[in-house]
């Protein structure tokens, strides 16, 4: 048996593989960059009508009875503040490491499956800067009127969320919440991916979030509900976009 190796077939393979990498790279700074630029784009002063807009938030759970993230927070402070600072580091490794890992192993080992949560991420990507742009909210932690510390910044690690990383993000991006709205997208993926005796993560990886983000002060009950809701819709834009394009 006669093995042969044909060069340029190789070659072509590894240049598909380089321009798909430069796509996919160039495609995250442009969603970033555009993330950036439309932080004031509507409201000159973006921070005052985010805490006008939180405090908005604070006065509907008060209505619906269930403004509980500031006795959650008390609760785990004077019982265990053990609980506050694992939360923070959770808040931290739980969020980039993973879904960076998760998208580059499921960009080498299947490529469909890749472009396809990749393109429900942008969806609801897109929807949550509009939303952002014309609903600005400020982390719970932020308003005077209830009792809730930045749990980062008074327990660490400080150089999370400090002021001097505010150029970076939008301070003003916590409806719906971006944190809660990925882990349950990449919750999907874990449920549909992983083996039987593993896919209980998918469920407990959104769970998870969810305690970080309000234990540590940084997001709403109501935003992490907005952030679930946004992601079953982008599921359903991109499933619908889908079967048109199959059936076209």
């Amino acid at each position: 048996m006669v093995f042969s190796f044909d060069r340029n077939s190789a070659n072509g393979n590894l240049r598909n593989i380089n321009r798909a990498v430069v796509v996919e790279i160039a495609l995250y700074i442009g969603a970033y960059i555009v993330y950036l630029v439309s932080r004031d784009l509507i409201h000159e002063d973006t921070r005052a009508v985010g805490l006008v807009n939180a405090g908005r938030i604070v006065s509907l759970q008060k209505e619906l009875g269930f403004l509980w993230e500031p006795s959650w927070q008390s609760w785990a402070l004077e019982n265990t503040g053990a609980l506050v600072v694992t939360m923070n580091w959770v808040y931290i490794i739980t969020y980039w490491p993973v879904i960076f890992l998760a998208a580059f192993i499921l960009f080498i080992k299947n490529r469909r499956d890749y472009i396809f949560y990749r393109t429900v991420v942008f969806v609801n990507l897109a929807a949550a800067i509009l939303t952002f742009m014309i609903f600005p909210v400020a982390p719970p932690f932020a308003i005077p009127s209830i009792e809730l510390v930045d749990a980062i910044q008074e327990f660490g690690p400080t150089f999370y969320g400090s002021e001097d990383m505010a150029t970076y993000y939008n301070v003003s991006a916590a409806m719906p919440s971006l944190h809660f709205s990925w882990t349950v997208i990449l919750g999907v993926l874990f449920w549909r991916s992983f083996p039987s005796p593993y896919r209980m993560i998918g469920l407990l990886y959104p769970l998870l979030t969810f305690l970080a983000i309000t234990l540590t002060g940084n997001h709403f009950i109501l935003d992490a509900a907005a952030g679930g809701a946004l992601a079953i819709l982008s599921f359903a834009v991109v499933l619908m976009g889908r079967r048109r394009f199959v059936t076209s």
